[in-house]
Parts: structure tokens; C-alpha cells; sequence
């Protein structure tokens, strides 16, 4: 494997990661504010689930963006200016 590919799938794996501890977080808040009265443990299983998969789309965008921008960057790097003779 490339040192390339090897990069890409180490991001991957942090993007994803990102994104699932964003999702657990955001979940573990909207089990605070829900009152346990109104859910029942199959919604809450439910919703903890939709959580998680919206944390990993989440985390495939963060992938996509840095693969982008780094990508991109190439493109509007420093530039050497050379000094006028004239």
C-alpha cells in the first residue's frame, strides 16, 4: 500500500471518528432535554441510531472536504517571485 493511501484511509478513519463522537454527543444532549416520560426505549434506540448514521455521512463530509482542500492546494501555492532586472 501507498504512503498516499495509506494517508487517505488513516483520514477517513479520523474523519468518521470525528463524526461519531460529534453524534454520541449530540445524542447524550438530547437525552437530557427529552423527559424520559415522553420515550419509549425503542424511540430511544431508534434515535440513537439515526444519531450515529448522521455522524458517519457527517464524517464522510469532513472527508470529502479535506480531500478537496488538499487537493486544491496545489493549485494556489506560494509562488517564487523573481526579482526585475530592468
Amino acid at each position: 500500500m501507498s504512503k498516499r493511501m495509506i494517508g487517505l484511509v488513516l483520514s477517513l478513519i479520523g474523519s468518521v471518528a470525528i463524526g461519531v463522537l460529534a453524534a454520541q454527543k449530540f445524542f447524550a444532549l438530547f437525552d437530557k432535554t427529552v423527559p424520559a416520560g415522553s420515550m419509549t426505549d425503542l424511540v430511544r434506540t431508534g434515535t440513537h441510531a439515526a444519531y450515529i448514521s448522521s455522524g458517519v455521512v457527517f464524517g464522510v463530509v469532513i472527508f470529502g472536504w479535506t480531500v478537496l482542500a488538499a487537493w486544491l492546494s496545489r493549485f494556489f501555492g506560494p509562488t517564487a517571485s523573481v526579482p526585475s532586472t530592468k
